[in-house]
């Protein structure tokens, strides 16, 4: 009898340790996991650090313009549709939705400073706090973490909740037409009830995000690449060339 609980202990130890790992560095080099990353600075001392990455057969201007356009109501997350209806039963009414399996030119133009919804309004939205052009895209928020607070708790000055998330996506160009695409969440938040009650909960929940979303660029992007790469300033031009041809 002590020998089967002792293998079940050891079991569920072990699933625990490899959900916890997955949930860490989905797809990451001990390289990536380990180095410091741009955008780290956004949150400098985090109770909680993932990174996840995806190898796409592309070039990074053919995979930055799927990155500009991400948000609520925008071209989205790229997620299944699964997720939201998670996020609609738990957090708040989000709207249906399928993420465009195009660029869409009005989405294109991003700058810092910039708001991005991830929710209708009066929930969560990132802030643009660096953007290099194919190279790196930085959001900060102040508003996700507290929305698994219940509102009764998070509207309570009294309360002391607070939480800064930063999430932070990387291209870093390859030989051979290939580019790693990083993603690296850092997230600082409290008081410790709070975050020992929701942690356990952000390391699954950030993987599964993560990895539905890295791969369903991926796929996107080497989809459309079929067809010769397509740079934003290509869509917004060939948008502008098409709306003066409609015009005349």
């Amino acid at each position: 009898m002590k020998n089967k609980l002792c293998v079940a202990l050891l079991a569920v130890a072990s699933v625990a340790y490899l959900l916890r790992r997955q949930g860490k560095r989905w797809g990451a080099t001990e390289d990536e996991v380990h180095r410091t990353l741009p955008g780290d600075d956004l949150v400098p001392h985090p109770m909680l650090e993932t990174t996840h990455a995806i190898t796409i057969h592309a070039s990074p201007a053919a995979i930055w313009p799927w990155l500009v356009q991400m948000g609520y109501d925008r071209g989205w997350w790229y997620t299944d549709e699964r997720w939201y209806q998670w996020v609609d039963k738990y957090l708040w009414k989000a709207k249906p939705h399928v993420s465009p399996d195009q660029i869409v030119p009005e989405f294109q133009r991003l700058a810092i400073g910039d708001i991005v919804p991830d929710g209708p309004p009066g929930s969560a939205y990132f802030t643009v706090a660096a953007l290099e052009p194919q190279r790196e895209l930085a959001l900060y928020s102040t508003t996700h973490l507290l929305l698994f607070a219940p509102a009764s708790v998070r509207n309570n000055p009294k309360g002391g909740l607070y939480g800064e998330f930063s999430w932070v996506f990387l291209l870093e160009e390859g030989g051979e037409g290939l580019t790693r695409l990083i993603v690296r969440t850092r997230a600082s938040y409290g008081p410790r009830l709070y975050r020992m009650i929701t942690l356990p909960m952000l390391y699954p929940g950030d993987f599964v995000m993560a990895r539905m979303m890295l791969q369903a660029i991926k796929q996107r992007v080497e989809r459309s690449g079929e067809g010769g790469d397509q740079t934003a300033e290509q869509v917004v031009e060939d948008d502008s060339l098409l709306s003066r041809r409609e015009a005349d």
